[in-house]
């Protein structure tokens, strides 16, 4: 798991490697912050660097078969506290949904949780019967004879059942470390927080973002700065505007062009028809896609590299900048904006994205035909 090593928080990273290479971590971490801010990921990267076998300098290795184990979440000296419906549900017979759940979307939160454990609309909580088992595990020596780590998913849900874990994190056994996780760190006792050394995780920045998406989650780098853009910091929304798309902008793109140039109004209005039978989120993607598209041909037009721009060139960007220019597209542009603005409008899209190709048609022809004759 690639996450555990890179999650969009490099301050943290660099503080947390600080301590870790001085031997300073304390047996009990509290890690809180905004909803897609990486405090999950961040706690099992955490995680990983303790149970390394092989650590250097603090940090995990990344190849002995401890890490290994962490990266798939089946290190028997790993343990996890999770919300979970049910007075008598115990955390570790959901540890295979709870895997699924962070293949998937390690930047989730509960509701996308309850989802995966099959419990959703149901109330949660960590319960009393759940704590007292592992805390027993914790007691036990360690089955790789190092340390052994819990973390604590969402602490909020424990709520008074806190004080059943007060005195463990007072006097913790042996090599065991306590990461407890919350988006709301005001609902976790006042004497748990108060021995914890507590790390806040801010709203993660949109470049970190988009590097995440494009280095750890190969999503292309335009449909990648767009996603980034409209994530509002929070790398959650992110994963979800991913998973969501069904559509290869950049074919998509390249398909509506060829035919726009073409002139081959048949595909047009296939493509038209195609295109407004999408979720309408996605229209507005990839209307913003095709702006970005148009606007690195002007980019281009101005006599710059493609590569200079933070939007992703591409070979008919090259030969529409050699065709067309800079006149021709801003009606395009102009186009583009007022179809992205009426498909929130609720426009019947498919009229809507055939009257736009149309209309795109005959302005590139005409020009093309005007400077022909010229």
């Amino acid at each position: 798991m690639a996450i555990l090593n890179h999650y969009g928080q490099p301050a943290i990273r660099y503080q947390m490697d600080t301590i870790l290479s001085q031997d300073r971590l304390p047996h009990a971490v509290l890690f809180y912050g905004e909803p897609g801010s990486g405090i999950l990921p961040g706690a099992l990267s955490l995680a990983n660097d303790i149970l390394c076998s092989s650590p250097v300098n603090g940090k995990a290795c990344h190849q002995c078969p401890s890490c290994n184990r962490v990266g798939k979440l089946i290190h028997p000296d790993l343990h996890f506290l999770l919300p979970l419906a049910g007075a008598k549900s115990l955390s570790k017979d959901h540890y295979e949904p709870w895997r699924e759940a962070i293949a998937s979307n390690p930047w989730l939160n509960v509701f996308q949780w309850t989802q995966f454990a099959e419990v959703e609309g149901k109330q949660v909580d960590i319960h009393k019967e759940d704590i007292q088992h592992v805390t027993g595990d914790l007691n036990f020596q360690a089955f790789e004879g190092g340390n052994k780590v819990l973390i604590i998913w969402m602490a909020q849900f424990l709520a008074k059942e806190g004080n059943r874990l007060l005195k463990m994190i007072e006097e913790p056994p042996e090599q065991t470390y306590f990461i407890l996780i919350t988006n709301q760190r005001e609902q976790i006792l006042p004497t748990i927080r108060s021995r914890c050394m507590q790390v806040y995780f801010p709203p993660m920045e949109e470049k970190e973002i988009l590097s995440l998406l494009v280095e750890e989650y190969k999503v292309d780098k335009v449909s990648a700065l767009l996603i980034a853009r409209q994530s509002v910091n929070d790398m959650n929304r992110a994963m979800a505007l991913v998973h969501n798309a069904t559509m290869n902008f950049k074919d998509e793109m390249a398909t509506w062009f060829r035919a726009i140039i073409g002139r081959k109004g048949n595909e047009l209005a296939i493509w038209a028809t195609k295109m407004g039978s999408q979720e309408k989120e996605e229209q507005k993607q990839f209307a913003l896609y095709a702006l970005a598209f148009v606007r690195n041909i002007l980019w281009m037009n101005a006599g710059k590299e493609v590569s200079d721009n933070p939007v992703e060139g591409s070979e008919m960007i090259k030969y529409l900048n050699q065709h067309y220019s800079a006149e021709a597209w801003h009606p395009v542009i102009q186009g583009l904006q007022t179809c992205f603005e009426k498909i929130g409008r609720n426009a019947n899209t498919k009229l809507l994205w055939l009257a736009l190709s149309i209309t795109i048609k005959n302005q590139l022809a005409a020009y093309r035909l005007q400077h022909i004759n010229t």
